[in-house]
């Protein structure tokens, strides 16, 4: 890789094998939904799969191409989280796909689709119980109206209601505002629920909690936990990863393809917003915006040479960023550069990345382009996708 790339990602399958024995200590018999939207956060779906397939119950994906490439490697249930476009709706519907349905105009449009094609599908009851995106508004004074809409879907011929879910805002967030806003999520969902069962309706598998909400209130995992993060090593914070045993899965790299010296006083990239305060040793690392090295990241500003950590000086360009390189003197043109991942003993999480630029892990990794190689690296074979 060293001789053919210029910035990659190295993905272990066996850290995501021990992520989910993590998971199953952690959530008991629990079902487990494993989250692979955009692309599994970044690291490759095809690539993954069959390191998830043992261990997983399910999957989640966000579009009809997601979907397909999970259903190309397992035949276990596949959820689409959200509104599927009418013209790929038959074709959701003949890959096996679960369509989330939240709202009684798209109930009708995704019927039609599916009578026109002579074909039936799962379906789950998506509930908005206040994070006001998609579903079927559940609130104190509108539960006669929401219970109608419910029962519609339910009576509509070609689907079958296999599961029932919601979404929340802050579940993991310790505030006490944002704590009783979970709680009332909570209990507008459970008051769904009741309603649903005193008609005799089977809300089929019922999950509310992605990774934080599973980890912060284990009371509310209900019969499925959909996680994202955790199958790829992270959290929603960087102390419950390591409590958990959790281990990263994605190690991006570059490489240093020039090294210069600069003077004291000298600026460094567009708009000159680093100036050296002394002399210095500059190296241009082959990795820039374009390949999802986002150009917030010099307010982290790290990276790993020679198992030690640099900064990062100056605006990310599309195709490079500039490192300080002065006190790492083995450093040169060659070198291994470590953005995200770890080298020796010195690890970069991308929780940390999120924390300092106020993003999320899933972003992180999610940015990669798709001009950054993976490699999936295991005990037994490498393979490149």
């Amino acid at each position: 890789m060293m001789n053919t790339e210029r910035t990659w990602a190295e993905i272990d399958l066996a850290a995501i094998r021990h992520n989910y024995e993590c998971i199953r200590r952690a959530f008991g018999t629990v079902r487990v939904m494993t989250v692979m939207k955009a692309d599994a956060y970044g690291h490759g779906i095809a690539g993954i799969l069959p390191a998830c397939d043992p261990f997983t119950d399910g999957y989640a994906a966000a579009t009809v191409g997601e979907g397909a490439a999970i259903r190309r490697a397992s035949d276990k249930p596949v959820l689409l989280f959200g509104p599927v476009p009418e013209g790929r709706m038959a074709e959701a519907a003949g890959l096996g796909l679960t369509l989330s349905v939240g709202s009684i105009p798209y109930a009708e449009t995704l019927a039609a689709q599916l009578r026109a094609h002579g074909l039936r599908t799962d379906v789950h009851l998506k509930l908005d119980t206040g994070f006001n995106r998609t579903g079927i508004r559940w609130r104190e004074d509108g539960e006669t109206e929401a219970l109608q809409q419910i029962l519609r879907i339910f009576r509509t011929d070609c689907f079958r209601v296999t599961g029932t879910y919601t979404h929340f805002a802050c579940p993991e967030s310790p505030d006490p505002d944002d704590r009783a806003f979970t709680a009332l999520q909570a209990d507008r969902f459970r008051a769904a629920l009741e309603a649903m069962a005193r008609l005799g309706l089977d809300p089929g598998v019922r999950h509310c909690c992605a990774t934080g909400g599973a980890l912060a209130h284990p009371e509310l995992r209900m019969d499925m936990v959909r996680l994202g993060m955790m199958v790829y090593g992270q959290c929603d914070t960087l102390a419950h990863a390591q409590a958990l045993g959790l281990r990263q899965a994605m190690c991006w790299k570059s490489r240093i393809v020039q090294v210069e010296p600069l003077r004291a006083g000298e600026t460094v990239s567009y708009g000159r917003t680093f100036r050296a305060p002394q002399d210095m040793r500059l190296g241009v690392v082959s990795c820039g915006y374009a390949d999802g090295y986002r150009r917030c990241y010099p307010a982290f500003g790290w990276a790993l040479v020679c198992g030690r950590r640099i900064r990062t000086l100056g605006r990310v360009c599309m195709d490079f960023l500039l490192a300080d390189l002065t006190e790492v003197p083995d450093a040169g043109v060659g070198t291994e550069v470590v953005l995200l991942g770890r080298q020796g003993t010195q690890e970069i999480t991308a929780i940390e990345i999120a924390q300092a630029v106020e993003s999320t892990c899933g972003e992180v990794t999610a940015a990669l382009s798709a001009r950054v190689p993976k490699y999936y690296l295991d005990r037994q074979e490498d393979n490149h996708v």
